[in-house]
């Protein structure tokens, strides 16, 4: 059995939480799902970073409305329990809603359990993260079109010529991530594949900012509020 297949026997996601749901293909035939990776523990920033308000809603419940308003054709939130009990059907309606029991295995436990649930009929999706909020529906849909024309290998957007993410990953990739363990995410499988990636800037769509820290999300606040 392969690590994804020991991964889809071993987590568990409540009935009552599993809010199934595939979304149109939106008149295109080459359909894009987005993994949501928001099991983190959120040492950094002392609270869960998923629940911190935003924008009248969370940083979590912000990137599942751009995702929703997107190109996507589906969208995976892997997360925890006790984030999921905090979460409010609002913010789930579209989603598959899928509980990492184990979040202390780290980030590529929630990628590998987020594969698993993509629909089969994608050919690639797009690993997201709730702590860069500046990454909207803009950026989602450009690399979602640009992947669509080539639907292969790893696409890698730029940021003002900086590699970032998120990172949208076809299907025939996947095999290659199978033996990530730990708290690291596609990067380190990536870089060991040059011959399969491919760039798209997108610098002035949105902002690769990170929020980890509380200075650094008082900062978000300020400059959303200024």
């Amino acid at each position: 059995m392969t690590h994804l297949g020991l991964v889809r026997a071993c987590f568990l996601t409540p009935p009552d939480l599993a809010h199934a749901s595939t979304h149109s293909a939106r008149g295109s035939a080459e359909v894009v799902s987005g993994v949501i990776l928001a099991a983190g523990l959120s040492r950094r920033m002392g609270v869960p970073k998923q629940l911190l308000p935003y924008q009248g809603t969370t940083m979590l419940g912000h990137i599942l409305a751009m995702c929703r308003d997107s190109a996507l054709t589906q969208t995976v939130l892997v997360t925890t329990q006790k984030v999921a009990d905090r979460l409010g059907a609002s913010e789930l309606d579209g989603v598959d809603l899928v509980i990492n029991p184990c979040p202390e295995e780290g980030q590529s436990s929630s990628l590998q359990i987020g594969l698993a649930h993509v629909s089969p009929g994608s050919l690639g999706a797009l690993v997201l993260m709730c702590d860069q909020p500046g990454i909207g529906t803009a950026v989602i849909n450009r690399l979602v079109e640009d992947f669509t024309k080539t639907p292969s290998g790893v696409l890698v957007p730029l940021y003002h010529g900086e590699r970032a993410t998120p990172v949208l990953l076809a299907r025939t990739f996947w095999p290659h991530l199978e033996t990530l363990t730990g708290d690291i995410g596609a990067r380190a499988v990536v870089a060991d594949h040059p011959g399969s990636l491919r760039h798209v800037e997108i610098g002035h769509l949105g902002s690769l900012k990170d929020i980890d820290t509380p200075e650094q999300y008082e900062a978000l606040l300020e400059e959303t509020h200024g």
